[in-house]
């Protein structure tokens, strides 16, 4: 009796740890910006050392990053043409998917889509990769988000779309 009872509340913590907060929070970064991630994002920071801003959920494969880059002597085509090449050199046959203008909260921004494969274990698997390059009164911000597989796209890309338009420089 004991033991089933143990193993009953074993169980049941996890299941609650399996659970994610749905609701959106607002994250602040230093003086900067501020951008929006759902509850079941967490901070990361390891996905990239240049990022201020880095949450991610691994287990569902989702990931966002911010990279603040020095407005002096750069203009947003030139700058959205240097900051994807990394993308396209780190992927493996990349397609560009889609690229154009748009504004982000009264923002001149400019989107790229990328998709590709890339290693994964004995495997290959497809990435889908959205840069944005946002041009603010202090500085440039590339927002960047991504996934793998074809499901966690069709799964994720609504929220992460989300994440990249709710940025807001402050």
């Amino acid at each position: 009796m004991k033991y089933q009872f143990f193993a009953l509340l074993m169980i049941a913590f996890a299941i609650n740890g399996c659970n994610y907060d749905n609701a959106w929070k607002e994250i602040k970064v230093a003086d900067d910006f501020t951008i929006s991630v759902p509850g079941f994002f967490k901070e990361d920071k390891e996905l990239r050392k240049d990022a201020s801003f880095q949450y991610a959920n691994r287990y569902r494969n989702v990931y966002a990053i911010v990279i603040e880059h020095d407005k002096t002597g750069q203009s947003l085509y030139p700058l959205s043409k240097q900051t994807i090449q990394p993308i396209l050199k780190y992927v493996d046959k990349p397609i560009i998917t889609d690229s154009m203008d748009i504004t982000v909260n009264s923002l001149p921004a400019r989107e790229h889509k990328i998709m590709g494969t890339m290693p994964s274990g004995d495997e290959t698997e497809y990435i889908y990769y959205t840069q944005m390059i946002i041009e603010g009164k202090k500085k440039f911000y590339e927002v960047c988000t991504w996934t793998r597989g074809p499901k966690r796209k069709n799964l994720y890309d609504a929220d992460l779309t989300k994440i990249m338009m709710s940025f807001k420089e402050i």
